[in-house]
């Protein structure tokens, strides 16, 4: 055998042992992430789900302190928004409102809660009125996003027109 051809048989054999073994490390590797990132997502989750409940207790405390604070009613309606508690999301939008009629941004979360929970009518009542108000406002961008979401709903909702 010449060197050459040792030289290669050689290197195809340590190439295939090294192979081998980097396959089966990088196997080990990815299953480590992914197990390590199913328990991280799930620690995440659990961690959202706790800072969630923790917004709400920090909110309905500012409400208690000062009723007419429709900031903390909105606040509190994203945190109930978090957890998936669209009833009284709904509620806290609606007392926001209540306090100030012309907050754009409770109808608008207002009118998507009410798309959650499957009320077109509400859900574009909502929307419209966010429209107008942005309008009053000259929020173009606003505007353009409630625009969008209004067009959505009328496509969600055909039989539910609901005229300015």
């Amino acid at each position: 055998m010449n060197s050459d051809s040792l030289r290669s048989s050689f290197y195809s054999i340590g190439h295939s042992i090294f192979y081998s073994s980097a396959k089966g490390v990088f196997v080990i590797f990815a299953l480590s992430l992914i197990f390590d990132l199913r328990v991280a997502l799930a620690v995440d989750f659990k961690t959202y789900l706790e800072r969630a409940r923790a917004e709400i207790s920090y909110h309905k405390e500012i409400i208690r302190e000062d009723p007419l604070d429709a900031i903390a009613y909105f606040e509190l309606g994203r945190a109930f928004l978090a957890l998936g508690k669209h009833e009284e999301e709904v509620e806290a939008y609606r007392e926001a409102i209540n306090l100030n009629p012309t907050y754009i941004s409770a109808h608008y979360n207002l009118s998507i809660a009410y798309d959650l929970l499957k009320d077109g009518p509400n859900a574009i009542k909502h929307m419209l009125r966010a429209l107008n108000l942005s309008v009053d406002n000259r929020n173009h961008v606003r505007i353009r996003k409630v625009q969008r979401q209004i067009k959505r709903l009328y496509l969600q909702y055909p039989g539910k027109l609901i005229q300015p």
